[in-house]
């Protein structure tokens, strides 16, 4: 199990996340929250289809035909989705602010 820490939609990564990873970050009122990570993705109409592996978010790149990492200009363009406990609503996280 990882767990981490996040401050204002900001968070300081204590390891390597994958999608299904429990998370404990405070929101942006201050509030310790759990949940986690349920998915990737991105603003790119080219980044159909994301992964997360070991703090990596890839993409699959159609000009390759294989998963590559995301491209660090890019990396404000991607967000993790948070599955918070005993909420209704999913929380999105920008990953720029993950690394």
């Amino acid at each position: 199990m990882v767990w981490i820490v996040f401050f204002f939609y900001g968070l300081i990564m204590e390891s390597k996340v994958n999608i299904g990873d429990k998370v404990e970050y405070e929101n942006e009122y201050g509030e310790n929250c759990n949940g986690s990570i349920v998915n990737i993705l991105s603003d790119m109409d080219s980044y159909d289809e994301m992964r997360l592996k070991d703090g990596v978010p890839l993409y699959y790149s159609k000009k390759l035909s294989k998963f590559v990492p995301v491209k660090p200009k890019n990396m404000d363009t991607v967000f993790v989705e948070v599955l918070k406990v005993g909420n209704v609503s999913n929380e999105f996280i920008r990953f720029s602010v993950l690394a």
